[in-house]
């Protein structure tokens, strides 16, 4: 029963030792995926932004056809022209550029990431 005892606290022991080549303050791995991750988000942001300006066109184009006219005589019409430019700048193009900036900042995220792990694994002394 003792040496069970001594045998389990030697397994903690080993488990536990900490490898004086890993960083402290973060696990890379945590990191690599978190790069991932940014990654695969990114391109779902810009797939979704692209579904929403898709669906926003086709209403308003939608709107064009029952008013029996085109969309650019819709924008440029005095009464209703700036009804319809601020459905496109609120519903299209902020949705848009928005989308756009956050697939480049979180393409920037993933790269920069993977950018510092590298540069943190080159530093790094070979273990012996």
């Amino acid at each position: 029963m003792a040496n069970d005892e001594v045998k389990e606290e030697d397994e903690i022991e080993d488990d536990t030792t900490i490898d004086d080549s890993e960083p402290i303050y973060y696990k890379p791995r945590t990191l690599s995926m978190i790069s991932a991750i940014s990654s695969w988000l990114s391109w779902i942001v810009l797939a979704l932004i692209a579904l929403i300006v898709i669906a926003q066109i086709q209403y308003i184009l939608g709107i064009a056809t029952q008013n029996s006219t085109t969309l650019v005589a819709m924008l440029t019409d005095p009464q209703q022209g700036e009804q319809a430019r601020l459905f496109v700048y609120s519903n299209m193009l902020l949705p848009l550029i928005s989308g756009i900036s956050f697939f480049f900042l979180l393409q920037a995220a993933s790269v920069g990431l993977n950018a510092l792990l590298e540069i943190e694994f080159n530093i790094r002394e070979p273990k012996k």
